[in-house]
């Protein structure tokens, strides 16, 4: 798994590559998630262009980890997840609970112009 990390605006980027499921890539998803928690004062979007896969151990660390941003005000974005990827957040019901954009510019200008946790996902 690579994560790269890239500062835009009020905006920590991620970019994920790989696979996101029990084990080390997990736990590598996990803590690239908490160093951003804990040294970066930004919302945070998470680009799944390259994610090939996700299991419910991954789900859980992304649901974990907005809760957290959430408790401090900040956002956690999803961006460009695979159709398969779609229908598996459909089907947990968590695309009611995340904030998804197809482009990484449609969210940052969504999430820039509104308060914080308060826009309505841009996909129902």
């Amino acid at each position: 798994m690579i994560v790269e990390k890239k500062h835009l605006d009020n905006f920590t980027i991620l970019y994920v590559e790989g696979l996101i499921k029990l084990g080390e890539s997990a736990e590598f998803f996990s803590s690239a998630l908490e160093n951003v928690l804990k040294n970066d004062s930004t919302n945070v979007i998470v680009d799944f262009t390259k994610i090939d896969y996700i299991d419910s151990t991954g789900i859980g660390e992304l649901v974990g980890y907005l809760g957290k941003f959430t408790s401090q005000n900040r956002k956690l974005i999803l961006v460009n997840p695979s159709e398969r990827i779609q229908k598996l957040l459909k089907l947990a019901k968590l695309d009611a609970v995340f904030k998804i954009y197809d482009t990484e510019d449609e969210a940052v200008s969504s999430e820039s112009s509104s308060a914080p946790n308060t826009a309505t996902p841009a996909r129902a």
